[in-house]
């Protein structure tokens, strides 16, 4: 019964996921330009020179906003560290406490079962 109960909750989310892609490949585009012509190696080698003049798009007022208020080369690097460093840090905080917590649990009862093993 439970391998029956995997297989259909498996086939629902994987039904589910096809048809999401679907759906929104089917949808028009949320952004009014066409980022073909840029090239993000050129970017990355060179942003001084993009052309953010006219942005038409999230990506290139990311790439505006983030080379007047950072002057960093990398946006992603900009956004995680300038931004939101506090944030970045707490998220850090509670994964290296989650795993502490999980590995003394873990290792307190492999002592409890290796104590019980030699009594």
């Amino acid at each position: 019964m439970k391998k029956w109960l995997t297989y259909v909750s498996l086939g629902v989310i994987l039904f589910s996921c096809v048809f999401a892609a679907f759906t929104m490949g089917g949808m028009e585009r949320s952004y009014e330009g066409s980022h073909a012509a840029v090239s993000a190696y050129e970017l990355q080698q060179d942003p001084e020179s993009y052309d953010d003049s006219f942005p038409s798009g999230a990506a290139d007022a990311i790439v505006q906003q983030n080379l007047a208020n950072t002057r960093a080369v990398n946006d992603v690097t900009s956004i995680v560290f300038d931004f939101r460093g506090y944030d970045t840090m707490g998220e850090a905080f509670i994964l290296v406490t989650a795993v502490t917590g999980s590995a003394v649990i873990l290792f307190k009862k492999k002592a409890e079962k290796e104590d019980d093993k030699d009594e």
